[in-house]
């Protein structure tokens, strides 16, 4: 889909369950966020991260910390390289599917939709498929 050989990108959902998508070139690797300490990325690698409310909807506060640590440790682990913090409403209303209806559904929709979009790769999950979808972001805006 996408075959620029000089694109570099890491596109990061911190969600406690979330994932990562890294594109090198015409080369596309994703997992689990608690694989990402084993990714080893070029230094021009642009990394998009999706940035988390000051306030999430009626979850525990221990849900919420959690959150929000791996936010701040992604960020911080990445302040090195070009960064980009896009809100789930920015990249989600871009992708123009529709509303957000319960937790479960939604997320099948995204991961839908990321295959869909990307439908040669075969670790496309519940964890990934954010990640993905802001990947496809990044590459259709062109985020540099």
């Amino acid at each position: 889909m996408y075959q620029d050989p000089e694109t570099y990108y890491l596109a990061i959902d911190p969600g406690c369950s979330g994932g990562f998508v890294y594109q090198a070139g015409t080369t596309i690797i994703s997992g689990k966020n608690s694989e990402i300490e084993q990714l080893t990325i070029n230094k021009k690698t642009v990394v998009i991260i999706e940035r988390v409310p000051t306030y999430v909807g009626p979850i525990p506060a221990s849900s919420s910390f959690k959150l929000g640590y791996s936010y701040g440790y992604l960020v911080g682990k990445f302040s090195g390289y070009k960064m980009h913090l896009i809100t789930p409403q920015v990249w989600q209303a871009w992708l123009n599917i529709g509303k957000k209806s319960d937790y479960k559904n939604w997320k099948a929709r995204l991961k839908d939709e990321a295959i869909k979009l990307f439908p040669n790769q075969k670790r496309i999950t519940l964890a990934t498929a954010d990640a993905y979808l802001l990947l496809h972001y990044a590459l259709k805006n062109k985020l540099s």
